[in-house]
């Protein structure tokens, strides 16, 4: 009697732990349902870069928790994962201008510190980064020399990964290699986004193509301007109102050092969020992109200046043509 008594107690645990075995993995496939179709659809759309980065930073580890039950949601990961990896980039920028001021002060140690913490965030940021560059890959195939078979769903997931990837690349470099992230993931992602449509992604697969032709001048077809091709992605980004290529020719032409093209590119950003509001359905990836820029201005205004953008002066600088005044005639103030 003891000993069925042992093997009916053993048996009545063994369903127990099955049974919240089969809750979780339950709960699993709600998350991921509840995350593809709610969740990111939700942050895409919303306009506070701060809420979503709480939003991504907190889900995506809870969600990625339940990969031993169920599956790694990987469709998710990306976008959660490139989320999380400009969080932590805005983060570096901003100990970058630290890093300015303090240079400027001739304050070396902290400087030097601020310098440090700034490397510190782009390596998080790069790490992020090239983890949802992998989640794409694992999800689709490396991008190489064919295209995978997308759906139009599945698109998205494509183009967030494959600029992951880029930026991965980038941001690596700014910490000094840190992660060690393969240089060659840039040339694939460029290669990977000419599988989708220009005009359908905002422009993004031609601007990501100039770029490379900016930075290496013997790989562009013979009589193609990149700079022109750039300008032309920018337009289709502003009628899209989503307006990653635009940070794409700012970044572009800030690491060439060309100095008129930023500026230029700068200010033609700052006059299309006068004109054409952000697409509603991709509205935090176009402020994200606004912000990339703010963040180029923010570093040369605190070079010219020794302080960020003035409120309300994006594609405005410090050495500006100021606009003559009229002298004030005390006749205008005494007529009706």
């Amino acid at each position: 009697m003891a000993f069925l008594s042992r093997i009916l107690l053993g048996l009545i645990a063994f369903s127990a732990l099955s049974g919240c075995s089969t809750i979780y993995r339950t709960t699993g496939w709600f998350a991921y349902d509840y995350t593809e179709e709610y969740a990111i659809p939700y942050t895409m759309k919303e306009g506070d870069p701060e809420m979503a980065c709480g939003m991504t930073t907190a889900l995506a580890p809870a969600l990625l928790s339940f990969t031993e039950l169920t599956f790694t949601p990987d469709r998710a990961a990306v976008s959660m994962y490139m989320m999380a990896g400009s969080c932590a980039e805005e983060k570096a920028h901003e100990e970058a201008l630290s890093y300015l001021r303090a240079f400027k002060s001739q304050n070396i140690n902290e400087a030097k510190d601020a310098r440090i913490r700034e490397k510190r965030l782009f390596a998080v940021a790069a790490a992020r980064q090239y983890q949802a560059y992998q989640h794409m890959v694992a999800e689709f195939g490396e991008p190489g020399e064919s295209c995978p078979d997308l759906s139009d769903d599945e698109e998205i997931y494509w183009v967030l990964g494959s600029i992951a990837g880029m930026q991965s690349v980038m941001s690596d470099l700014r910490s000094q290699s840190s992660v060690n992230v393969p240089k060659d993931i840039a040339m694939k992602a460029v290669r990977g986004l000419q599988c989708v449509d220009n005009v359908r992604w905002w422009g993004l697969p031609q601007a990501l193509q100039a770029g490379i032709w900016v930075m290496m001048p013997d790989t562009a077809p013979k009589g193609t301007d990149p700079w022109r091709e750039m300008e032309n992605a920018s337009r289709i980004a502003t009628a899209s109102g989503v307006r990653m290529a635009h940070a794409i020719e700012v970044v572009i032409a800030d690491g060439s050092g060309n100095a008129e093209q930023l500026r230029k590119a700068i200010r033609r950003h700052a006059d299309s969020l006068k004109t054409v509001p952000s697409n509603p359905d991709y509205r935090m990836m176009d402020i994200m992109a606004s912000r990339q820029i703010l963040a180029v201005s923010d570093r040369l205004w605190t070079e010219g200046t020794g302080s960020r953008t003035p409120v309300g002066a994006l594609g405005t600088f410090w050495d500006d043509e100021k606009p003559q005044m009229n002298a004030l005639d005390i006749d205008d103030l005494l007529e009706d």
